[in-house]
């Protein structure tokens, strides 16, 4: 399938993490492909776990540069497998105190994936402390279209860029001018893949003062031009 420009292998005991607003393309015939979905609708988890950054604790969502995939062990797979089938029962079956229950095996549902994607691709697994790095996290990803100016967030979230910068180093493994970049180089593989917007417009729309800023920045970051990105994406490249 394509998810957000990234093509993934499905094989078996493959977990698949979809964030809101992305976009998805399947080549599969999905009557053939035994699988599970997790639906949640907008902000029910923030809501449901009265914790309106706990989405963005997950290391798997709104992740911008990491595989939007897990490949977890059988052994994994089956006890995941199991919890999902105990929670749909559970909801099947509702009663007075399935609340809790259900909060419970889908809280365990959550971070056990969290715990095995950051252990995977060596990310912290903490989803309890640094909630300047969650909340940075939430703003840069409503934001980023509109600015990349990185004392403008650290004014927001009421700390100076050093300790903002430490805040991400220690959560996410990099600087947080690098995870800016990460963020806006989304956008801009998001707008070549999915509209018909000339390089001119995207750098118009992404607040870059001239086309030929954000191509230097895209080959900078990705070692070709928007265009040559535009035409392998199109052409089924694996360079996407």
């Amino acid at each position: 399938m394509e998810l957000d420009h990234q093509r993934i292998d499905i094989s078996d005991n493959t977990v698949i993490f979809v964030s809101p607003f992305q976009k998805r393309r399947w080549f599969i015939d999905k009557t053939k492909a035994e699988c599970c979905f997790l639906f949640f609708q907008d902000s029910f988890l923030s809501s449901f776990f009265s914790d309106k950054l706990f989405s963005f604790k997950l290391q798997y969502f709104y992740n911008k540069t990491k595989p939007l995939y897990l490949k977890v062990s059988q052994e994994f797979f089956s006890k995941l497998d199991g919890t999902i089938r105990e929670l749909i029962n559970e909801i099947k079956t509702f009663r007075s105190d399935s609340e809790h229950l259900v909060r419970a095996l889908l809280y365990l549902i959550l971070i056990k994936l969290n715990r095995a994607y950051a252990a995977h691709y060596l990310m912290s697994s903490e989803t309890e402390s640094n909630s300047t790095a969650y909340k940075f996290k939430e703003i840069l990803q409503n934001q980023v279209r509109k600015t990349r100016n990185i004392d403008n967030y650290a004014q927001q979230l009421g700390v100076s860029r050093v300790t903002l910068n430490k805040c991400i180093k220690k959560q996410f493994g990099i600087t947080v001018s690098e995870m800016v970049n990460e963020f806006i180089l989304f956008e801009i593989k998001s707008m070549l893949c999915y509209t018909n917007l000339t390089v001119n417009e995207i750098s118009y729309q992404l607040e870059f003062s001239q086309a030929n800023h954000l191509t230097r920045f895209f080959k900078m970051q990705t070692g070709i031009s928007p265009k040559e990105f535009r035409n392998a994406y199109q052409n089924g490249s694996s360079v996407i």
